[in-house]
């Protein structure tokens, strides 16, 4: 009996990390702003001589773009076989210092990473004790230590160690609401660790690659992608008929025929990854009686699909 009661609220407890209720998140008025605090990321400062150098062989964006007048930058660190380890943003502190911002789950893998591939450079890698902060909603503006979203201007502006004064808070859901509802996936539960496609996921639409700089680990695949056009598929927004919990089955099925794929919910509005030809329909949850629309976001350019 014990045991079951365990498993209950085990299960109780999986559901409710992966499906949050519309009345857990605030929102968002047409002329309020609000702050969260970002504690599913987390910073990894990387230091040195060859800290650039380090970061720039790893990363999809060009690392020696940043700058104290261009200090922020998104970016993805791939396998060998081009699919996405990490998403980042990386923090310019020095010429000789950056901090990455990386999902608090896979901080230790990550820490691991940079490790193996930096063999016996002169570089120091920590993590860091920085709390990370979003400061967004309706004309956002930052005081002096606010740096802009470098993927959307509605994404606002990130804050490290303490958020702006004046600013209400928010919960983490809420914020989590507001970035899926403009489609734009974040961290391992969205953009699942050496399983992820980078196209798939938008990196190259939230400006996080770079086409002309060196080589990087997993550039091939990228590239090629990108020269060819490969990419059927793509994350993006989606709005449910009703609430349901999203547990192990979430494929999305146009008929009988598979369609995409749900990530993650809050409330009514959700991420998914979905076939071209389905954007617009009516798709169905399978294992639920929920149906959804997916809806291509008004960020991605004029031309695409």
């Amino acid at each position: 009996m014990l045991q079951r009661r365990l498993l209950n609220k085990l299960l109780h407890r999986c559901h409710t990390l992966q499906s949050i209720s519309s009345l857990q998140v605030k929102s968002l008025s047409s002329d309020q702003q609000f702050y969260s605090h970002l504690t599913h990321r987390k910073l990894v400062e990387v230091s040195g001589v060859n800290a650039f150098k380090l970061i720039q062989g790893i990363v999809t964006n060009d690392v020696d773009t940043l700058s104290p007048s261009s200090p922020l930058l998104y970016s993805h660190i791939l396998n060998v076989k081009g699919r996405v380890l990490f998403d980042t943003l990386i923090y310019y502190r020095s010429d000789d210092t950056l901090s990455i911002e990386v999902d608090s789950g896979l901080v230790g893998q990550f820490v691991k990473t940079l490790m193996m591939y930096n063999l016996r450079s002169k570089v120091k890698i920590k993590r860091s004790e920085e709390g990370v902060y979003a400061v967004y909603g309706a004309g956002t503006q930052p005081c002096e230590r606010g740096l802009a979203d470098p993927r959307l201007p509605d994404l606002g502006y990130r804050y490290l160690t303490s958020p702006p004064s004046g600013v209400t808070e928010a919960s983490i859901d809420t914020y989590h609401a507001h970035r899926v509802k403009l489609g734009v996936g974040e961290g391992n539960r969205d953009i699942v660790s050496g399983s992820a496609f980078p196209f798939e996921h938008n990196l190259d639409y939230l400006n996080g690659v770079s086409f002309t700089k060196g080589c990087y680990i997993g550039q091939e695949l990228t590239a090629r992608t990108h020269h060819v056009g490969e990419t059927r598929k793509r994350v993006v927004p989606v709005t449910l008929d009703q609430e349901i919990e999203l547990t192990g089955s979430s494929k999305l099925l146009a008929g009988k025929r598979g369609a995409g794929k749900l990530l993650s919910l809050y409330g009514t509005q959700g991420l998914a990854i979905v076939r071209f030809p389905h954007l617009g329909a009516k798709l169905l949850v399978e294992g639920t009686t929920a149906s959804l629309t997916a809806s291509k976001p008004n960020w991605w350019p004029e031309d695409k699909v």
